[in-house]
């Protein structure tokens, strides 16, 4: 199976497919549930509001046969007042109440025997004065009641009010339960459908990867085949210029092909570094280090190259700067970041090397005065085979390996890379590594005394 770069894209492509798909299942659990909730809960509402106007019409149409005059005169509708209800007593639990009132709106009449107190509602019934019903919600005792008022017409008059209600203890005992039910069964769906999603994205993503192992195969292969033959191409244009079998004019033909040979041999080397690298983690070797010295000696030894494309190579630093990093991997990091510096510097421009560091890190710092590098392109040049049009100043082309070869690098001595273009144009790459704990440093001072120590007795 593909390690490495290639395991880290499918994993981060994977999380991706699982967010984008659990985000729409998501949206579409929490619209199916909130339609649901919506439309049952119009329903037990309308159900409410059914309950109540029938009873109080009912009792209305009975009060309107029941004789004539106003309600609660002799020898109009029986009352039995506020006979077996308290005034103070707090409103209860009952369901449903109906009061008849007076044309005052005084309770002539509680047959449920409900507690009247905060009843009846004078707001509705001078709505219902009107000659309209009024439907509402009220609390009365820290209780919500779905209140219905209508006026009792006789004679053309009004002679008194029904008013009737319906605690709503119950429908809200009623929604809480349809709430918890609705958000359980789509909590459990979404568990059930994260477990699903990640099982078939698993399964699509198996392709992917084998076709990744595939490529890195033929990757592989393909580069130990192209080895021999730009080694003898190598060779034997050597031989050519070394035994002068060629003419002064051919002369600059056979320095193209060793000069071609050796970017084919850089090139197969680069791919076969990456095709390892993909299959297996890159082995490393950290020790303790001085960065900054390290740093200072890669500068010495690439100042010949630079000044051939006309740079100018500098270092910066103020002493030692210990890190915990494999030496010769440091060193293939830092020539790859002064090399790319150097390809994209316009002539006569200075690339600078700085190192400094912290009680946790060793910071290298490679920056030149190029045309920098676009925020979108940033994360990308660290890519295998990406390289950036019209950038290159000195022709080299260059493969698009060497940055994605620096991240790993850095990623196998724990550290990090990252580039920015300062103001006033330039890129700038910034490499973090872990700095050596003094513990370490004496450890190692310690193992190289103990050496020399049995190579001297």
């Amino acid at each position: 199976m593909p390690t490495g770069t290639t395991e880290r894209l499918l994993r981060r492509t994977r999380r991706r497919l699982f967010a984008m798909t659990m985000g729409l299942l998501t949206l579409l659990v929490v619209g199916i549930g909130a339609a649901t909730a919506v439309v049952a809960l119009r329903a037990l509402h309308d159900d409410v509001d059914r309950a109540v106007v029938q009873a109080v019409q009912s009792r209305a149409n009975t009060a309107r046969s029941e004789g004539g005059g106003e309600i609660g005169a002799e020898g109009s509708v029986p009352s039995d007042g506020d006979a077996g209800s308290d005034p103070d007593r707090p409103t209860g639990l009952s369901d449903t109440f109906v009061l008849v009132l007076n044309s005052s709106g005084k309770v002539v009449e509680n047959r449920s025997s409900y507690p009247i107190a905060g009843l009846p509602d004078a707001s509705a019934v001078a709505v219902a004065a009107t000659g309209a019903g009024d439907l509402r919600t009220i609390t009365v005792g820290g209780v919500d009641i779905r209140l219905y008022t209508v006026p009792i017409i006789r004679d053309g008059a009004i002679a008194g009010y029904v008013q009737g209600g319906i605690l709503l203890t119950l429908l809200e005992h009623e929604t809480q339960t349809l709430i918890l039910g609705i958000a359980s069964v789509g909590a459990v769906g979404l568990v059930g459908a994260a477990l699903i999603t990640l099982l078939v994205t698993g399964r699509a993503l198996r392709p992917v990867r084998d076709g990744f192992e595939t490529q890195r195969r033929f990757v592989a292969d393909a580069s130990h085949e192209l080895r021999t033959p730009a080694a003898l191409i190598r060779a034997n244009a050597e031989v050519l210029q070394r035994e002068g079998l060629v003419d002064e004019d051919g002369g600059p033909l056979v320095e193209d092909i060793v000069a071609e040979a050796d970017r084919l041999g850089g090139l197969v080397g680069d791919l076969l570094q990456l095709a390892a690298w993909d299959e297996m983690r890159l082995a490393v070797a950290p020790v303790t280090l001085d960065a900054a010295s390290l740093a200072a000696d890669t500068v010495r030894g690439a100042t010949a190259m630079a000044a051939e494309r006309g740079v100018r190579l500098a270092h910066e630093g103020s002493g030692p700067v210990f890190a915990r990093a494999d030496r010769d991997r440091l060193v293939q990091l830092l020539l790859i970041l002064v090399d790319n510096a150097v390809d994209h510097s316009p002539p006569a421009t200075t690339v600078t090397v700085r190192v400094r560091g912290s009680a946790a890190h060793a910071v290298l710092e490679v920056e030149d005065q190029g045309p920098g590098i676009p925020p979108a392109e940033r994360e990308r040049i660290f890519e295998p085979f990406t390289r950036l049009h019209g950038t290159t100043r000195h022709g080299s082309g260059g493969t698009g390996l060497g940055l994605a070869i620096a991240r790993r690098i850095t990623d196998a001595m724990q550290g990090t890379i990252a580039v920015s273009s300062p103001d006033g144009g330039g890129a700038r790459f910034t490499v973090t590594l872990p700095a050596a704990e003094a513990t370490a440093r004496r450890a190692d001072a310690e193992a190289d005394d103990g050496a020399e120590a049995d190579s001297g007795g």
